[in-house]
């Protein structure tokens, strides 16, 4: 059995409002979360999870809503792209909602301390130990 054929008609086209951004015809991911999402999001469409215009509708909303239409800075899109993804997830209840909302919010304490430019006297775990010599 094969993996069914994705058509990326109108998502891939250069010209369009979610096209991927591409430097020499490669697709570029300027951190390995981004190339990570993209696979994910290809693998759950190949498994036959959505079809790849539900995405796509999902893709130039998140696009739309930001109000950044014009760049090609991988960094603003895989953004966009994974508010995309939470948004379709959300709709075909691929996760616990409250579960997700949970994690959402462990992960978004984590990375306001990922500033160490602060004292290390307090009552909250930065999921590493503090022995840095000091």
């Amino acid at each position: 059995m094969s993996a069914p054929v994705i058509d990326l008609a109108g998502f891939d086209d250069p010209e369009g409002v979610a096209a991927l951004p591409r430097s020499n015809g490669e697709l570029v991911f300027d951190a390995p979360w981004q190339g990570r999402l993209f696979g994910l999001v290809v693998h759950l469409c190949r498994a036959g999870a959505f079809e790849w215009d539900e995405f796509k509708a999902h893709l130039i909303a998140a696009i739309d809503d930001s109000g950044i239409d014009e760049t090609c800075d991988p960094a603003v899109y895989y953004r966009q792209f994974g508010e995309a993804f939470c948004r379709l997830a959300a709709e075909k209840d691929f996760f616990d909602a409250q579960a997700f909302e949970q994690r959402t919010v462990l992960e978004a304490q984590r990375l306001s301390h990922d500033d160490h430019d602060h004292d290390h006297d307090h009552d909250h775990d930065h999921g590493h130990d503090h022995h840095h010599g000091h």
